[in-house]
């Protein structure tokens, strides 16, 4: 077993969340996305050029539109998604995370309270399994860790803004990680063990 460099635990204020897929889009999405509407804006002055030189010619009014309209939707998409992303992160705002580094890899783990997930049993049976838990593990319930492991050799990368890290091994993923709650030293192991 590895020796723990630093851990801490900490929650993400949801307008980090939104900073940081900012940040994300504009370093991995956008750069696409300006290539791909150049492409189809290129291509339908293309066809406009084509439909104006002989009026006769429907198929150039068609592709021209749909050009246009394809370039539009290549902007639409990322938006909608950061909109879809952030109504699903206001529900997981009161997660709370855990930032372990290790001589070779770093952990991040989302620690979930087991009392959170039994709302849908009815009273009588949620008294009941609270009572049978705290028998077995005493008064306070026990916590769900759910975690992943990010490997200092496979490619992790690790990006610093003013308030927080974005930590990734691959640009579809990424975890937040903020600075308000370590203190100084802490901040500089870490930017020590996973920044060079």
């Amino acid at each position: 077993m590895e020796e723990k460099i630093l851990e801490k635990e900490y929650r993400i204020p949801f307008e980090f969340f939104e900073k940081s897929f900012t940040q994300w889009q504009k370093k991995f999405v956008y750069p696409k996305t300006y290539i791909i509407s150049i492409l189809f804006l290129i291509l339908g002055v293309v066809y406009i050029i084509s439909a104006v030189k002989d009026s006769s010619n429907v198929m150039s009014y068609v592709l021209s539109a749909l050009c246009l309209g394809l370039s539009a939707v290549n902007w639409y998409n990322p938006k909608k998604a950061k909109t879809s992303l952030l109504n699903a992160v206001k529900l997981m705002e009161d997660e709370t995370y855990k930032m372990t580094v290790f001589e070779t890899f770093i952990e991040i783990s989302t620690i979930i309270q087991e009392n959170s997930e039994n709302n849908n049993l009815d009273e009588s049976e949620d008294k009941a399994d609270e009572n049978n838990e705290k028998e077995l593990f005493g008064d306070e319930l026990p916590e769900v860790i759910e975690s992943s492991k990010l490997y200092f050799n496979n490619g992790l990368k690790v990006l610093e803004y003013d308030e927080y890290f974005i930590i990734y091994q691959v640009k579809e993923l990424y975890y937040v990680v903020p600075k308000l709650n370590f203190t100084e030293s802490e901040l500089e192991i870490f930017r020590k063990k996973t920044m060079g």
